[in-house]
């Protein structure tokens, strides 16, 4: 009866002891599970535009963009062509936004002619994303009467619309001007085509 009752007892120290261990491990992955990363933020492309940069407002990371809504036509009526209507627009700049240049940066050789690129040194003046247009360029070649091809993506959202201001707003929250605003599609790229000519006017 001593044999068995040591055996016993042997058995129920080592079930507890494995039970602890169990129990220490999958509060282990729990917190794993807890403490993995949020997935990263989903945005929808909404589509690409060409329009003219006419204002850059680097305090708020925002950029006034000048885009065409009607083409020009040929008016009998007026006897004249009838110039395309153009409409300035407000769009907030991703925190990740990706700004490139059509274009390579200029370069002189020691006469201060235009220096001409090697395939080799374009491929080197891409950078390491090799699969997006043009060149890496920053904040600061944003400049006004620049051709931009920006591409806009915004979050997925139920939107509703109240009241006669027709503003965009959120389930369960007033129509705000801010919110709209922060609602609005957003330029997750910009594409430096060229600029305008000096006597451009609209």
């Amino acid at each position: 009866m001593a044999i068995l009752r040591f055996v016993f007892v042997v058995l129920l120290v080592l079930s507890l002891a494995l039970g602890s261990s169990f129990a220490q491990d999958k509060d282990k992955k729990a917190d794993g599970k807890n403490t993995k990363a949020d997935p990263k933020e989903k945005w929808i492309s909404v589509g690409q535009v060409v329009a003219i940069l006419k204002e850059v407002r680097e305090s708020d990371k925002s950029v006034i963009l000048s885009i065409q809504t009607q083409n020009s036509y040929y008016s009998p009526q007026a006897r004249r062509v009838v110039p395309a209507k153009m409409e300035d627009i407000e769009l907030l700049l991703k925190d990740d936004v990706k700004i490139r240049q059509f274009n390579p940066p200029e370069a002189f050789d020691d006469k201060g002619r235009p220096k001409k690129y090697n395939i080799k040194e374009l491929r080197e003046l891409k950078g390491d994303d090799l699969k997006s247009p043009g060149y890496p360029a920053d904040f600061s070649d944003l400049i006004s009467q620049s051709i931009v091809n920006v591409t806009l993506m915004q979050k997925p959202q139920k939107p509703v619309r109240g009241g006669n201001s027709g503003l965009v707003g959120v389930a369960g929250k007033k129509d705000d001007p801010e919110l709209a605003r922060e609602m609005r599609p957003k330029i997750a790229s910009i594409v430096i085509m060229g600029r305008m000519p000096d006597n451009y006017k609209r």
